[in-house]
């Protein structure tokens, strides 16, 4: 195990739950300010709330990446451990409020904070891992992460009109 990135992805694990938490309130504290959101949820869809993991999530990536010494492998494992979180969200979030048949907000709670950990677990376990480093996807993972963010950005503004981008409070989409 390496200690000083584990000591990192524990730091970085603290740092997204609790600005990823302040985040679900950002939008509406700065008077529904666009620019705010854009990197924080808009409304109570499935979609809007991945932002709490995301850009939390990125920003930490950000500031880790100057503090490490590099790793061939570091935005690759950064890209899959936040899309392995998303993901984990979405599935565990559908799941349980289609067993139950509601949503709590214990649970999504849970849900968030268990996404994050799988965001970090993943991401810790290809950075480690020598098998994955290689300077090839390096590149793509980082562009990945702009696409990722624009995407989120367009998607505020000009969300489809599905299920997944529909605020289940008041049934609106978007900004």
């Amino acid at each position: 195990m390496n200690k000083k990135i584990f000591n990192y992805e524990a730091v970085g694990f603290v740092f997204v739950a609790f600005l990823g938490t302040i985040n679900h309130f950002m939008f509406e504290w700065f008077n529904n300010a666009k620019i705010i959101g854009m990197f924080c949820p808009v409304n109570e869809s499935i979609f809007e709330h991945l932002k709490l993991l995301f850009f939390p999530y990125l920003l930490w990536t950000i500031i880790e990446y100057f503090i490490l010494e590099k790793p061939f492998n570091f935005f690759t494992s950064k890209l899959v451990g936040v899309i392995f979180g998303n993901i984990f969200i979405i599935a565990f979030y559908y799941t349980y409020s289609g067993i139950v048949g509601n949503n709590y907000m214990f649970m999504d709670i849970l849900t968030f904070l268990l996404g994050i950990l799988v965001a970090f677990v993943t991401s810790y376990l290809i950075i480690t891992n020598p098998k994955y480093k290689t300077n090839y996807t390096e590149f793509i993972s980082f562009i990945s992460f702009i696409i990722i963010s624009v995407i989120f950005f367009l998607f505020t503004f000009y969300p489809p009109f599905i299920p997944f981008f529909k605020d289940i409070t008041t049934n609106t989409y978007g900004i």
